[in-house]
């Protein structure tokens, strides 16, 4: 006499099987994982910004500062007597006057062959060519100034100038790229001024 079929029952009780396509517990980790990729990416990019900016800045600086240099260079290549007697050398503690001084000064109506009297000339004209730098310097740069070395030689002149400005202290502190421009500085600046001052550097033959 042939047996009853058997029936077949799980041991697994209370498992649901998932709709095809369909998971459990990832979708909340891809969730953030997709928002911490999107904070990467966006401060990336702020970061970038930030810094194209600056180097923008630092490239507009660089263009001025090229411009007024050419142009006291040229100064200096017109009045050779001036510049041999050493007076386009600026100091940092030098400052242009309270009015500026005028081409020609008041009292060059003096004989000009005469050997004293062009000396007269060609110092009031470098006075004037100086005064003029200093004054374009400082309203193009940020608290700006100008250190000129000059080395008459009949065989070579050239001279070597620096500019010289000031960042708020906040930029200084973050480490701005104008940080970058402190290795531009003259050794000859006092360590007070090596932290304020970033330079950038000008090398010109006549």
């Amino acid at each position: 006499m042939p047996l009853p079929p058997m029936k077949m029952t799980s041991s697994f009780h209370g498992h649901k099987a998932l709709p095809p396509g369909r998971q459990a517990g990832a979708s909340l980790i891809e969730v953030l994982v997709a928002v911490l990729l999107v904070s990467i990416g966006l401060l990336g990019i702020a970061g970038l910004a930030g810094a194209t900016i600056g180097y923008n800045k630092v490239s507009q600086l660089r263009l001025v500062g090229q411009a007024l240099v050419n142009d006291f260079a040229d100064r200096a290549r017109i009045n050779v007597a001036g510049y041999d007697r050493g007076s386009y050398a600026i100091a940092l503690s030098d400052n242009y006057q309270t009015s500026p001084v005028t081409v020609p000064p008041a009292n060059l109506d003096l004989d000009p062959s005469v050997a004293a009297n062009q000396t007269t000339i060609a110092n009031g004209l470098a006075a004037a060519d100086v005064d003029q730098f200093l004054r374009a310097v400082r309203n193009r740069f940020p608290e700006g100034d100008a250190i000129v070395v000059t080395r008459p030689s009949a065989a070579s002149r050239d001279m070597d100038v620096w500019l010289l400005w000031k960042e708020p202290a906040a930029d200084i502190a973050s480490g701005s790229l104008f940080n970058t421009g402190k290795v531009n500085c003259p050794n000859t600046l006092s360590a007070a001024d090596q932290l304020v001052y970033s330079c950038m550097y000008f090398k010109v033959g006549l």
